[in-house]
């Protein structure tokens, strides 16, 4: 079981190594195969994102509260992951793209 698990991630890390390559885009055949990587890939990762976020604010709020940055841990757990997957534009260029606060995606 160990050994597949290591051989899964190793897999995933070889597949996902070029992606940053195809992010910029000058040809037909790039921006297809950028926006393929968006749709495939990036979407469904900003998914798991925003749910797993969403549970990790739930539990991290208490403490949040507690410290009174429950505003920015909302934003930099659900808000940020949200705007990423469903409100930036399908096959945008993830560098170049600013998010509605005037802020750039971290990649």
């Amino acid at each position: 079981m160990k050994g597949k698990l290591i051989g899964l991630v190793a897999g995933v890390v070889v597949l996902f190594w070029g992606f940053p390559n195809i992010s910029r885009a000058d040809t037909y055949e790039q921006k297809a195969g950028r926006i393929a990587a968006d749709v495939l890939v990036w979407r469904p990762a900003g998914i798991i994102l925003t749910i797993g976020g969403g549970a990790l604010f739930v539990v991290a709020l208490p403490f949040s509260a507690i410290a009174g940055g429950t505003k920015q841990t909302a934003k930099t757990l659900v808000v940020t992951p949200y705007n990423f997957t469903f409100r930036r534009p399908v096959g945008t260029d993830l560098r170049d793209y600013v998010d509605e606060y005037g802020e750039p995606y971290a990649y």
